[in-house]
């Protein structure tokens, strides 16, 4: 085969990845035509994508496998975080290379991603670039009665995060590190950075549960806002009830955590208490949802003020 043909290349390694999971993602056609075919039946769709670029959201140095696997991560994350059933992922590569080593590897994580989470890849693109860019489609389902979207937050209403938060950069720190002998504790934070928990139970169980939903991807406090800024309210937060690891602004602000961010009606508390129980997942109850304006953030009576409020590619 040769390096520079892309098409052979994509026929090689990126035709079938997932494609045992086709039927019950109901997949007609996968890749080979200009578009993949999939019966939508009588359900409703939800359709999101996600880009990771390289020295932006991830080292440039970064195993090709992981690269894959993380970008499928944190595009997936948003399936999950609007009560949805992934479905199927379409993948454009940007590639920063030719050599077949680096490509193989990068299909190799993508085929990982659709074992671990059983779901099919319908199709993408390959190209050569400068730098590597990964752009990640995903489709999932879900009634639209059942959507969860970042506006439904009510006044009283229960905050609710689920892991613990700052993991993934100190994951980072660990990696840019080049450390080899890690702690029990660095290996955790590794993972999480490199391979973060895309919450497909937690999501879909929340469905009539949860009044809202988002996924930390830009830090809990940005992340948050944006539900308060779409259910047109505020919030105040206890930060001793939050579990973190590392800086505690770091864990409110930097993001990347990919865990999940919702709120409850207080009559359905424990309802959240019996699915933290059956998924074996942490589920902490951080605050409440106010009438006010803004996000205030508390230690236990303390008022406490952080001058970061959460990640932003365009801040200058």
């Amino acid at each position: 085969m040769r390096e520079s043909d892309e098409f052979l290349i994509l026929q090689k390694y990126f035709k079938n990845l997932g494609s045992r999971y086709n039927d019950s993602s109901g997949i007609l056609i996968g890749p080979g035509d200009d578009a993949g075919l999939f019966s939508a039946k009588k359900t409703d769709l939800i359709f999101s994508t996600d880009v990771s670029n390289s020295n932006v959201h991830f080292p440039k140095s970064l195993d090709p496998e992981l690269i894959a696997y993380r970008g499928c991560c944190v595009a997936a994350s948003d399936i999950p975080a609007c009560g949805g059933t992934l479905k199927w992922l379409s993948i454009t590569l940007v590639s920063p290379t030719t050599d077949l080593d680096w490509i193989k590897k990068f299909a190799k994580g993508l085929k990982l991603f659709t074992k671990d989470y059983k779901v099919p890849v319908i199709g993408g693109d390959l190209i050569k670039g400068k730098e590597c860019s990964v752009s990640v489609g995903v489709c999932g389902e879900v009634d639209k009665k059942d959507f969860l979207s970042r506006e439904g937050a009510q006044e009283d209403d229960l905050i609710f995060t689920s892991g613990s938060l700052g993991e993934a950069r100190l994951g980072l720190k660990v990696l840019r590190s080049k450390k080899k002998n890690l702690s029990k504790d660095e290996k955790k934070y590794l993972k999480k950075f490199l391979k973060p928990k895309v919450h497909t139970l937690l999501g879909k169980n929340l469905q009539n549960i949860a009044t809202s939903c988002i996924d930390i991807s830009d830090g809990l406090l940005s992340d948050l806002g944006h539900i308060c800024n779409q259910s047109n309210k505020g919030a105040e937060i206890n930060i001793a009830s939050i579990p973190h690891a590392g800086s505690l602004e770091e864990a409110l602000t930097w993001g990347d955590d990919y865990e999940l961010c919702f709120t409850v009606p207080q009559r359905r508390e424990k309802k959240i208490d019996d699915l933290a129980k059956n998924l074996k997942i942490k589920i902490n109850n951080i605050g409440k949802i106010t009438k006010s304006k803004g996000i205030k953030i508390y230690n236990e009576e303390k008022r406490v003020y952080l001058k970061q409020k959460g990640y932003n590619h365009f801040k200058k």
